[in-house]
């Protein structure tokens, strides 16, 4: 399978918030600076509009309009999970912390041993584990009651970081854990 991994970074261009978004493998990568972050960055520069095979990439909403296999990148995860651990420490984010990493060191042992992948009941184990902590994070950070409006305030109400989060963790869970697999 094809893997190719897309980001974008904001940069100062002549005093002009710009972004720098990239598109990579392991031997060749692409630059292009555009003035915009999302798909009409992304269509423009017609790389990933293109791409057959594996997307890796952050959660940008932009990315998942593209008809490719998703994998989102657990290094963004896990820094906004060690941010919440710091910030708004439950027992669940460190358990998520523990668990992307041991099933990264199990995928990796698995690799150096050229077996192909995990067994099913490894994988099972782990998405089973992952459900379990997600709901338990979804529990401990509960969406905004209707009736906390602030005075005039329209529009959908503000969710916690770590709720935030944990939605991204639930919808895309098949992109979190596409490594896994």
């Amino acid at each position: 399978e094809r893997v190719g991994h897309f980001d974008e970074t904001g940069m100062m261009v002549n005093s002009v918030l710009n972004w720098l978004h990239t598109a990579s493998t392991s031997l060749l990568t692409y630059y292009a600076m555009h003035p915009k972050r999302g798909s009409a960055a992304i269509n423009e520069i017609n790389i990933l509009p293109r791409f057959k095979g594996r997307a890796v990439h952050d959660d940008l909403a932009s990315y998942f309009q593209y008809e490719v296999a998703h994998a989102l990148c657990n290094a963004h995860h896990l820094r906004a999970l060690l941010f919440l651990l710091e910030r708004y420490p439950q027992k669940w984010v460190q358990d998520l912390i523990d668990l992307l990493l041991k099933i990264k060191e199990k995928v990796e042992a698995v690799k150096r041993k050229t077996e192909t992948a995990l067994s099913i009941r490894q994988t099972n184990a782990f998405s089973k584990t992952y459900d379990e902590l997600v709901r338990k994070g979804l529990r401990a950070n509960p969406p905004p009651k209707k009736n906390s409006r602030q005075h005039g305030q329209r529009g959908r109400l503000k969710q916690s970081p770590a709720r935030n989060l944990l939605v991204r963790l639930r919808e895309h869970k098949e992109a979190v854990l596409a490594f896994m697999y």
